[in-house]
């Protein structure tokens, strides 16, 4: 049984440093329910047997022995297995980093840019995921090596059944709103002690009621909900390290710690 996670497994891609998070086998006896990754997050399927239905960005995709997909950042996606014949499958989950500076090749840069993809694979994955099995269950000297090694020509073979489609670019396409939440996601996790709707609206190149009407619809809350979620949460990570609380109140933007203790006795009181 393949279950490489959090094996701390990481190399270089070209000019992009993959982090393997996890790489496993599995059967879907029961659906997985519709969510979506982060912005650095990609996710590889090979389905082996049974049958199912993907559904993504609001499309639905058949699946069934040989369909090989990517379900990469901000792809909103759920897996719905066929009960009478449940879907199997292998998947690789990693992160991707890219160092700017460094020279990229037309792979990597597939790899990087195709958040979405399905077909059939034409370029025996599976093969890989079987030698990945094997070198999992033995475990032998040289293992981590030859699961990077393994996992490496998974990519090119992925880079490779991506290249095999005459309109590459209908698969990676991002939506406008797309392009938003990843922009308000790095804002808010850099500026959020600092951060006002003028500003990131400014970012968005949309009115703050505009903004508003975008965070309500992406995240489900408001851009206050937001940016306090994010104050107390880092507030708290302060006061675990031994932090005063006054000190963490300011460092996280509050002009007082008692604007810090409301918005605390406000989250335990709707618990």
């Amino acid at each position: 049984m393949l279950n490489i996670y959090d094996a701390d497994i990481c190399f270089w891609f070209d000019n992009l440093k993959i982090k393997v998070i996890g790489i496993r086998y599995g059967v879907f006896f029961e659906s997985y329910p519709r969510h979506r990754h982060g912005k650095h997050f990609y996710e590889a399927h090979l389905v082996c047997g049974g049958k199912g239905t993907l559904i993504a960005n609001e499309r639905e995709y058949p699946l069934t022995a040989g369909t090989l997909y990517m379900t990469g950042p901000l792809i909103t996606h759920e897996q719905i297995t066929d009960k009478s014949d449940p879907m199997d499958e292998y998947y690789v989950q990693f992160e991707i980093s890219e160092n700017k500076k460094g020279k990229g090749g037309r792979a990597s840069e597939l790899i990087k840019n195709t958040h979405f993809w399905i077909g059939e694979d034409n370029r025996n994955s599976l093969r890989l995921f079987e030698m990945l099995t094997e070198e999992n269950e033995k475990q032998e000297i040289g293992y981590v090596k030859n699961v990077i090694n393994l996992t490496s020509q998974f990519l090119v073979a992925l880079a490779r059944n991506y290249a095999g489609v005459e309109k590459i670019s209908d698969y990676a396409r991002i939506t406008p709103d797309d392009r938003r939440a990843l922009i308000t996601d790095e804002v808010l996790a850099t500026d959020y002690a600092s951060i006002t709707l003028k500003t990131l609206s400014k970012r968005l190149n949309l009115s703050p009621r505009q903004t508003q009407r975008f965070l309500k619809k992406t995240y489900g809350k408001t851009f206050i909900e937001l940016r306090t979620e994010l104050r107390q949460r880092n507030a708290d990570k302060l006061t675990a390290c031994g932090e005063k609380l006054s000190v963490a109140a300011a460092c996280v933007g509050y002009k007082d710690v008692r604007s810090l203790k409301k918005n605390r006795n406000k989250n335990e009181a709707g618990k």
